[in-house]
């Protein structure tokens, strides 16, 4: 299932008919998952905190309330067109579930250097499902303040059922202060995600069939 970014920090599946369309976020160097994050729990039980407070701090897309149970099994793979006003950077991506009450509740997440964007032809050495990067210093390739930069990657493995009436949100960080070195180092960059017709930023879900919302 394609799920597109749109205007109003929306998702849908209908393409983009504009051909602008763009969300710009200063990155937010205090987000962070937190000490009860995936990586510091236990895979016997692993429970994390309402992220509601948190997402304030991100660029966030929202899907409409669920008209049925959708059930999402996989690697979900983002694509991204962005720019930057730095050379440097990291990209967050994480799958969340908005309830009725508007709670959010982390599901997986994904991330990337831009300078490790290329994707590699080679056979990978273990297991993937999704945009190949290899990480070797032979294929970084330069990320140029203010050049339209494509970026493609999966999100780590879940399956997990959005329930009826709630809504699938992407949300979209720069940093993830209690876990990940900083990029760049220095200054408060800014980045734009594209969303038109042209380049449309959005989210490959691997819905089980007969699960469509």
């Amino acid at each position: 299932m394609l799920v597109k970014f749109a205007q109003n920090n929306s998702l849908t599946e209908k393409q983009p008919t504009s051909q602008s369309g763009e969300d710009k976020y200063t990155i937010n160097f205090e987000a962070t998952t937190g000490p009860d994050s995936r990586w510091n729990q236990s895979f016997e039980k692993m429970v994390f905190p309402n992220r509601t407070e948190e997402d304030k701090k991100l660029l966030t897309y929202t899907s409409e309330p669920l008209k049925n149970d959708v059930e999402i099994t996989g690697d979900p793979v983002v694509t991204l067109y962005v720019t930057s006003t730095a050379n440097d950077g990291a990209f967050f991506v994480y799958l969340e579930d908005v309830d009725e009450n508007g709670n959010v509740t982390y599901i997986t997440e994904g991330q990337l250097r831009p300078i490790h964007r290329k994707i590699s032809n080679e056979s990978p050495p273990y297991a993937i499902f999704g945009p190949y990067h290899s990480f070797k210093r032979k294929d970084s390739l330069p990320f140029e303040p203010g050049q339209l930069t494509e970026l493609s990657f999966h999100l780590l493995p879940t399956s997990v059922l959005f329930k009826q009436g709630h809504q699938i949100r992407v949300a979209i960080a720069g940093h993830d202060k209690d876990l990940f070195a900083r990029y760049p180092a220095e200054g408060t960059p800014e980045i734009s995600v594209q969303r038109n017709a042209v380049n449309a930023s959005y989210i490959d879900l691997p819905l089980m069939k007969g699960k469509r919302g």
